[in-house]
């Protein structure tokens, strides 16, 4: 139960923008599935509408039928959920199901975008169905914790990349980004990355780089060769202090810092 005076939390539901016109919306799919046989909602109850865009509508339910729904909008704007600051993880491909947990945790954070990547530490082997099957349950992960922690936008996971294929999309647009590598082997001697973000140039009027790429290795972290790669490629090198922090770990409390550090947390 809330506090007295809360406003009351409505439940989220994703559509793509072309399925909103005017003041009207649709909702069809496993959103409707959802909406209509899970939680059993229908005319006349309230709902919030994401378009993925970052934009958020408040609006009520006007009919449910089996192949759709539809609710008309009654307030609309950008949501306060989604951080100026654009981070992707690049993540170094780890075992079992700790990927779920990064996806899960990292999209609670604020993480805009997943890039999976295979290194030379990487110890899973992929085929392509599997990895594909891997991505769509990643991609679901992705949309659930969006839901439950109130964003406007779900972070897409894309289709794992060998590491130097990563490199060579970083390397594309990379006038507008940040890179950053947390690296083991610079551990309490490097340079923090509170530093680096502190004397970092290229800050936009928004208040943050255009995109934050942050790179995590595997368990048993990056190579040095992959470091050198990465570095050759304008990402900095940063420590994130004496501890070691488990795969599954690193990527989220870096993003988390990278957000506190931009004033988008605490």
């Amino acid at each position: 139960m809330g506090l007295l005076g809360e406003p009351k939390m409505t439940v989220r539901f994703f559509v793509e923008p072309e399925q909103i016109a005017g003041d009207m919306v649709t909702i069809q799919g496993a959103e409707l599935a959802h909406l209509a046989k899970v939680l059993r909602l229908g005319a006349g109850d309230a709902v919030t509408i994401c378009d993925g865009t970052g934009m958020e509508y408040q609006a009520v339910l006007e009919e449910v039928l089996p192949d759709a729904a539809t609710a008309r909008i009654q307030e609309r704007s950008m949501s306060p959920g989604e951080p100026r600051t654009k981070i992707t993880l690049v993540q170094g491909l780890p075992k079992a199901d700790k990927m779920d947990m990064i996806i899960q945790k990292g999209t609670e954070v604020g993480i805009s975008e997943f890039i999976p990547v295979i290194t030379e530490r990487t110890i899973v082997q992929l085929t392509a169905a599997k990895a594909q099957r891997r991505v769509e349950r990643w991609q679901r992960i992705a949309k659930e914790a969006a839901k439950q922690c109130r964003r406007a936008v779900i972070p897409k996971v894309h289709h794992p990349l060998q590491w130097r294929e990563c490199i060579e999309e970083y390397l594309k647009d990379s006038r507008g980004r940040m890179g950053l590598i947390p690296w083991e082997e610079m551990a309490g001697t490097g340079t923090g990355l509170r530093e680096i973000l502190a004397s970092a140039r290229g800050w936009d009027d928004a208040g943050g780089f255009l995109s934050v790429w942050l790179f995590i290795g595997p368990e048993g972290g990056f190579s040095e060769g992959e470091v050198q790669q990465a570095a050759a490629a304008g990402v900095s090198i940063v420590s994130l202090g004496p501890r070691i922090l488990r795969t599954e770990t690193a990527g989220p409390i870096a993003a988390a810092l990278i957000l506190y550090q931009r004033g988008e947390l605490g």
